[in-house]
């Protein structure tokens, strides 16, 4: 089976892998990113099976960059992780923020075989990966040097998409790679969101000196594409906290939260998924005040 990624130059060295889809089975549709330097490849996010991984290693190989020097892993989420153990021969250190780490230490193994258990398809597509965790973490802000590059590893101080997500910019390329802080045409996961921190981050990467952002999910845009996300996560966040307090029943809010532009976004389904998932906790705060 081929990987459904499609391959493209961001710009002289910074290269994305696009997902397409927006199955389990497309792991989600996230993209995975590589920068070629004179000293290897840096990988951003492994994808969520051995096919999108193996085939990430080839488009690798074939620009003649190898090996891989240096694993970057976003934040701690399957489909951008699950991927890490198929770069092992090249012997790369895996860096991540020190929560990405804590966290996929505390449930990797568990999400692992959990996917594992849905069917056997996706127990098909994750055969020989195992959880391969970061070995060097961070906790602010850190810059290196690879080959000539520099690289900035940056972390939103409140939160955004998690609690330990990391941004790779490329100030001398003028490329972000944003993880999943951004999202661009996808209705994004909320499972560990902390909204006040995740539009801190978009009003920051709006501040950057970046021409070209590779997403989490969606296609290669610039800052035009931060502003949807931004009014997305407010309407959003607006409206399940009046669905709630107004007594509206669980299973009727998604039907509440067609947010207007988003007709066209891809993975409506994980909708449902975050009212179902943040709910309790949006009804435990009303309760408490």
């Amino acid at each position: 089976m081929k990987s459904d990624l499609r391959a493209q130059r961001v710009t002289g060295k910074a290269h994305a892998r696009i997902g397409s889809g927006d199955s389990i089975y497309d792991g989600w549709g996230a993209n995975q990113g590589f920068v070629t330097t004179s000293e290897g490849a840096v990988v951003v996010d492994t994808g969520f099976t051995t096919i999108s991984a193996k085939a990430l290693l080839r488009d690798i190989r074939a620009s003649g960059s190898a090996p891989v020097r240096l694993i970057v892993n976003t934040h701690d989420h399957s489909d951008h992780v699950f991927g890490n153990s198929v770069f092992e021969e090249d012997s790369p250190l895996i860096l991540a923020h020190v929560n990405c780490r804590s966290r996929l230490l505390e449930l990797g193994s568990e999400r692992m075989l959990g996917y594992r258990a849905l069917d056997e398809r996706l127990k098909s597509d994750l055969t020989g990966l195992r959880i391969s965790p970061p070995q060097v973490t961070y906790e602010d802000e850190v810059e290196l040097s690879i080959g000539q590059t520099t690289f900035r590893f940056i972390h939103p101080k409140k939160g955004a998409h998690t609690s330990g997500d990391t941004m790779v910019l490329l100030p001398d390329e003028k490329v972000l790679f944003a993880g999943d802080v951004l999202w661009v045409g996808y209705h994004p996961n909320l499972e560990d969101a902390n909204f006040e921190g995740w539009l801190h981050a978009l009003d920051a990467i709006t501040r950057m000196k970046v021409d070209r952002i590779v997403p989490g999910h969606g296609r290669v845009a610039d800052k035009s594409c931060i502003a949807p996300l931004a009014a997305y996560l407010r309407e959003f966040d607006s409206r399940l906290r009046k669905l709630v307090r107004d007594g509206v029943p669980k299973e009727r809010i998604s039907e509440e939260l067609e947010i207007p532009g988003t007709d066209e976004w891809s993975l409506k389904m994980i909708v449902q998924r975050n009212v179902d998932i943040l709910y309790d906790r949006y009804r435990a705060f009303e309760h408490s005040g």
